[in-house]
């Protein structure tokens, strides 16, 4: 499809979109980074093998909806948030970064800061199975622009990783960030979502919701997330709650039904280190679940892709 050269620069340059999957049981919608491919007309996204679900959730069901709608470092102030409607196909493949070297220029291409350490043997040694991912190609249908809001939020107090109820956890959200990306499906059943206002509602720890584009449809399994970075893949922070959307007088009512399970956030020392060992442990199970080879990585051609 045609795509306007003012769109195809909120691909290009957009350091971290929503990505919003279909489950089993509704949605999944997570903070990514991803490379427009122009001259495919396509949207490369990966993931390590550790985080599959993202996959796993396309190889059921390939509808899914990229949010770019937080434009932090990416020099995009003015521009309009884009809304992809696509279908994706993820190969039960592996593959090393010498394989989609694309991919990792136009990353580094957006934050040259985070090839700096490549050639650091340590971190080839600990991290080797972050880069190794698995593809997700994504085919647009559908492109829609809408109203930039406010995005973004306060790192600082980072949020307590255990022990937290949901409700607490929402109310520091609605604390901490501006707005959320609201995400549920369309008349036709395909993911769409949109940035959103969220303020508590009376009773039953229900939330109002004011998307910035009206909703089609959108009744129903939904999910809000809330997130921010710091523009080079670091100071990350995110809240997932999945739960149900229904209209009301003021837009729609949200009400929260679970946080899926939470991942060791990186912040603080410890806290990185099960990050890394958790990785590790996650990507051998998957590979050898599925009898695949961990792929060997040409270090030198990763980082050759750096700026």
């Amino acid at each position: 499809m045609n795509i306007d050269s003012s769109i195809e620069k909120v691909l290009a340059d957009t350091r971290v979109l929503e990505f919003t999957t279909i489950t089993r049981s509704g949605l999944n919608t997570r903070p990514m980074a991803g490379a427009w491919r122009p001259e495919r007309g396509q949207i490369l996204l990966t993931t390590p093998p550790s985080y599959a679900q993202k996959v796993l959730n396309v190889r059921h069901d390939g509808r899914v909806a990229l949010l770019y709608s937080d434009f932090t470092g990416s020099g995009l102030s003015g521009s309009p948030a884009v809304m992809v409607q696509g279908t994706a196909t993820a190969p039960d493949t592996v593959v090393a970064p010498q394989d989609i070297l694309d991919y990792w220029r136009e990353l580094f291409r957006r934050v040259p800061r985070d090839a700096e350490y490549l050639a650091d043997k340590d971190l080839q040694a600990s991290m080797d199975w972050y880069y190794r991912r698995l593809p997700i190609y994504v085919t647009p249908d559908r492109v829609h622009s809408f109203e930039a809001v406010p995005y973004g939020g306060d790192l600082e107090p980072v949020p307590e990783e255990k022990n937290t109820s949901m409700g607490d956890q929402i109310r520091d959200a609605l604390g901490r960030y501006p707005t959320a990306v609201l995400a549920g499906r369309d008349d036709s059943g395909h993911p769409w979502s949109a940035r959103a206002t969220v303020a508590e509602d009376s009773g039953a720890g229900d939330l109002r919701v004011e998307p910035v584009a009206e909703a089609p449809g959108l009744l129903g399994p939904a999910n809000l997330l809330w997130h921010r970075h710091n523009g080079e893949s670091g100071d990350m922070l995110s809240l997932l709650v999945v739960g149900t959307a229904d209209e009301s007088d003021e837009g729609y009512r949200f009400r929260p039904e679970r946080v899926p399970g939470a991942l060791p956030s990186g912040h603080g020392e410890d806290s990185y280190q099960a990050w890394i060992d958790d990785g590790r442990r996650r990507s051998r199970r998957y590979l050898a679940q599925r009898g695949l080879a961990a792929p060997e990585i040409d270090w030198d051609a990763l980082i050759a892709c750096a700026p």
